[in-house]
């Protein structure tokens, strides 16, 4: 099945079987089939045209929330605006789309893209060839993923030190954080999610360090462990990486992290460096869960990286329980991923463009806004500052990156006021928010939309 066109929904088809139930001969036709059918009470065209004109604008009414813009002041899902806050990795800003080029991408599904069966092949080996995995699957969210994983590492015989009994999780304190999960504010703990499993887990180290002796001595206790690693953690110090893998292999241990900051690209943060993920192999990880929103930019599903004999456990799980992401949002992750890999596409995309762009970019940008914004109403004086941002909350908050920040006095105005009517614009703009100003941070604004901030703030007006 392919999707029609934009633009000829159910409204517009409706409208079209109405114009032709209009036609003298095709009503004529109904009304002889009808008798033949030894149908008594044949409904005019009239009253089935009035019932299709309902039916239209029935649909009309409930599309309009998301067809158009409606009450300026309410809030909407589907809405996309200018984030001017420096965070991305939030989950308001990792709804986005996946791409600007929405014609691009609407081609692909009207082509019934989507539906190819085939797709499910191709986005595996563009995974494996971007990666440098010796497989992947592409799973609906990471709760689903990290149960897959504990599940068959569970069922597998070969990981039980005796028949008897059952292995264990062993789980850094530090690892102990909450995850981030589309349609939570809150997010998900990583500890339940493995209790659910009826997995005994074994807690290690301190909420601050695990160190070499935390993993030697609980190897020891209980080889043949599935040991759980999360990155990046909140903390100055960091897990002891080459300990793990060294007592995980003496052991008969499997290692699996959970890799928010995964990349297909070396990022440089302000503090610490995140390999691509084709080195990362070299750490000794069988496992990685990656979440494709962060990994890529979206859309919301997780991919499980790792070697063969790793996912071989887990793809028996994933298809008896139909945990795999459905084929649109593999087609939308196939061609994210496509773009991503041509040369120089990275650094175009939503994502890329905010990890990349160089710091003297953004301070050549910050300049620029604020001649443009001298002299208007709501803007008593602005400066311009560098500073290091975090990039997102949460377990985001270690990954910070230099950028230009344009800071914004208002005059006659409430800086929450202020910020209150830049979010109600259309495009809504949102930003940082203080006691006597608000901040731009350009790191997370697309210079195409430098020109739509200037053009807001010149709208506004004192009130009368």
């Amino acid at each position: 099945m392919q999707i029609p066109p934009f633009g000829f929904g159910p409204s517009e088809a409706i409208k079209q079987v109405s114009q032709w139930l209009g036609n003298p001969a095709l009503n004529h036709a109904i009304k002889e089939a009808a008798q033949k059918l030894g149908i008594k009470e044949v409904p005019s065209a009239t009253s089935v045209q009035e019932v299709l004109r309902q039916a239209g604008k029935w649909l009309e009414r409930t599309a309009e929330p998301w067809m158009a813009p409606g009450d300026p002041s309410a809030p909407r899902s589907l809405e996309v605006g200018i984030n001017a806050t420096g965070e991305r990795f939030h989950p308001r800003w990792t709804a986005q789309p996946l791409s600007q080029n929405a014609c691009r991408l609407a081609a692909h599904l009207h082509s019934g893209y989507s539906q190819d069966p085939g797709i499910g092949q191709d986005l595996q080996r563009l995974l494996i060839s971007a990666t440098g995995a010796a497989d992947a699957l592409v799973l609906r969210d990471i709760p689903t993923a990290v149960g897959l994983v504990v599940r068959a590492w569970m069922q597998d015989a070969s990981m039980r030190p005796e028949p008897h009994i059952a292995p264990h999780v062993l789980l850094p304190r530090i690892a102990c954080l909450r995850i981030p999960v589309s349609g939570t504010d809150a997010g998900v703990q990583l500890r339940p999610l493995i209790d659910a499993t009826g997995a005994q887990v074994t807690e290690i180290g301190s909420n601050s360090d695990c160190l070499h002796d935390d993993y030697a001595k609980a190897t020891a206790m209980h080889p043949h462990s599935l040991i759980f690693q999360a990155t990046p953690i909140t903390s100055t110090s960091q897990n002891d990486d080459y300990a793990v893998i060294d007592h995980a292999r003496s052991s008969g241990s499997l290692v699996c992290t959970l890799a928010f900051d995964a990349s297909l690209n070396d990022l440089d943060w302000t503090e610490s460096k995140t390999p691509a993920l084709t080195r990362r192999w070299d750490a000794g990880p069988d496992l990685f869960i990656a979440p494709t929103q962060y990994f890529l930019g979206g859309p919301d599903a997780v991919v499980i990286l790792g070697k063969k004999n790793a996912i071989d456990r887990i793809r028996p799980w994933a298809d008896q329980l139909g945990a795999h992401a459905d084929r649109l949002t593999q087609a939308l992750l196939h061609c994210a991923l496509s773009e991503s890999l041509q040369p120089e596409s990275w650094a175009k995309t939503p994502l890329g463009a905010m990890l990349s762009t160089p710091l003297a970019n953004t301070e050549n940008r910050a300049t620029r806004l604020a001649i443009q914004l001298q002299g208007l109403w709501p803007i008593q004086r602005t400066e311009v500052s560098t500073q290091a941002m975090r990039i997102g909350n949460g377990i985001w908050q270690s990954l910070q990156l230099p950028t230009a920040v344009l800071k914004i006095y208002p005059q006659s105005i409430s800086a929450a006021k202020l910020s209150e009517a830049l979010a109600q614009n259309q495009p809504p703009i949102w930003t940082q928010v203080y006691s006597d100003r608000i901040e731009l941070v350009l790191r997370s604004i697309d210079p195409a939309d430098d020109a739509q901030i200037v053009q807001a703030l010149s709208k506004l007006q004192p009130a009368a």
